[in-house]
């Protein structure tokens, strides 16, 4: 009996000891396992409710115990088994089980929208001359089918559709164009309309050898008329404004009075200059070009002139300019053109009523302000009066780069002055409420413009005194 408890103990140890040598080996050894996960298809549509279902298989049995679907994407990790989505793409998933992953099984998500069409513009040149005949031809496409008759072209910086698919224009510049098919547009292409090549136009300039003769047929003013740097004189046509031709380009007279004259060449109109005729039995104590004092203060003679009543005057500028507003406020001052020398008084000055029954405060007329401050008899020169000086000081070239203007300059400087400028100088005479007649002393030009009242010009004084 003892030897078969004995045998029955043994027999235990060595189950005991069988048990646990297995279960050591357990643990050392971790059980693999083999992860499959798969989808009822591969494509949906991302509208939120067309959906995928996987199925995940372990050791190849079908299981969700234990199982965790991931997608790649954001490793979030799916609840239940499908998937749903707004955001086309591609997607790729894999199950996780006990730290075992599958392969990843990918599913494409297809937008719900219609695909953009690709909508190309072209044209078969990018520069054309601006002269209404030069002609761009564009061509659309659509997906590489040509749809130009279907299409519709823009100019962008214009706002204007084409008629069809083609440009022309006379206007110089770079346009921007467009396509567009239904709802789908194309990128933008330009086209440059370069100017059209104008012959240079000479000017015209008309000189004379004085400006003021005797009126009684022993002087004559003779005249040169050149085209750029060619003498014409021969083959243009001088005449006065009032449209008396001079015949040789020689005028005398034996009438008093200021003659203007200008040329005619290839279409082409001169600058105009004055010539005084005055009475020789009339001995004038001012020279123009020379400096006088003048109502105590130093002045330039610059012009003699007869009035419509016979009256003959000498004319002054100031020595000195400067660079002011005409006035700070817009309202109507009566000073119109071709009034004289008075009309620089008729703002401020009680015999000449206002429309409008104001008064004018000098304080907001800066220009006419400095020019009164050089005494009762200074004024701001009218156009006219401006224009004689202009014509005095360019030697009636209108040039500002030339000899009779760096004369004055020098004796202006010589005696203390302000030398003028190549700049636009104010006159007194207004065409409206809020804009005034400049005349510009530029090299070349004769232009006369209108600014605004609060601009800044140059001003120079003038005074005149009567001869007779």
């Amino acid at each position: 009996m003892k030897r078969l408890l004995n045998l029955f103990a043994i027999l235990s140890l060595a189950v005991g000891f069988t048990a646990c040598e297995k279960e050591g080996t357990s643990q050392d050894t971790p059980k693999e396992y083999k992860v499959t996960i798969s989808a009822n298809k591969s494509e949906i549509l991302a509208d939120g409710t067309d959906s995928v279902s996987f199925e995940v298989m372990v050791n190849d049995v079908v299981t969700t115990e234990g199982v965790q679907i991931i997608c790649a994407n954001d490793n979030s990790v799916l609840t239940g088994t499908t998937f749903t989505t707004t955001t086309a793409g591609e997607y790729s998933f894999k199950a996780v089980y006990k730290n075992t992953a599958s392969e990843p099984c990918k599913v494409t998500a297809t937008s719900t929208e219609e695909p953009k069409k690709s909508v190309v513009l072209s044209a078969d040149k990018s520069e054309i001359v601006a002269n209404n005949e030069d002609v761009v031809t564009f061509t659309v496409t659509v997906d590489g089918q040509d749809k130009t008759s279907e299409a519709v072209i823009t100019v962008i910086n214009y706002g204007v559709a084409l008629e069809g698919n083609t440009f022309v224009t006379d206007v110089a510049g770079e346009f921007v164009f467009e396509a567009s098919y239904g709802e789908d547009k194309s990128a933008q292409i330009v086209i440059t309309a370069t100017a059209v090549e104008q012959p240079v136009q000479q000017s015209l300039t008309l000189t004379a050898s004085k400006m003021r003769i005797k009126a009684d047929g022993t002087e004559s003013v003779t005249f040169t008329a050149k085209y750029g740097e060619e003498d014409v004189t021969a083959t243009c046509q001088i005449q006065t404004t009032d449209g008396t031709v001079i015949e040789g380009g020689v005028f005398t007279t034996t009438s008093t009075g200021t003659y203007n004259f200008y040329a005619l060449y290839n279409n082409v109109r001169s600058n105009t200059v004055s010539v005084d005729a005055y009475d020789p039995n009339f001995t004038s104590a001012y020279e123009i070009g020379q400096v006088y004092d003048i109502f105590d203060t130093k002045g330039v003679c610059y012009a003699i002139k007869t009035d419509n009543q016979d009256n003959m005057w000498a004319y002054f500028f100031s020595m000195d300019e400067a660079d002011l507003q005409w006035s700070t406020e817009y309202v109507w001052c009566n000073c119109n053109s071709d009034k004289g020398a008075w009309n620089t008084y008729d703002p401020f000055d009680p015999r000449y009523s206002h429309a409008d029954g104001g008064v004018r405060d000098i304080n907001n007329y800066p220009a006419f302000k400095w020019c009164m401050d050089h005494g009762d008899e200074w004024f701001m020169p009218s156009s006219t009066e401006l224009q004689w000086m202009w014509d005095a000081v360019s030697g009636g070239t209108h040039t500002f780069d030339c000899e009779t203007m760096a004369a004055y300059n020098k004796l202006i400087t010589d005696n203390g002055g302000m030398p003028f400028c190549e700049t636009y100088y104010w006159s007194s005479n207004e065409t409206s409420e809020d804009l005034i007649e400049v005349i510009a002393f530029i090299d070349k030009s004769v232009v006369c413009l209108e600014p605004y009242k609060d601009y800044i010009y140059t001003v120079r004084a003038a005074c005149r005194i009567q001869l007779n």
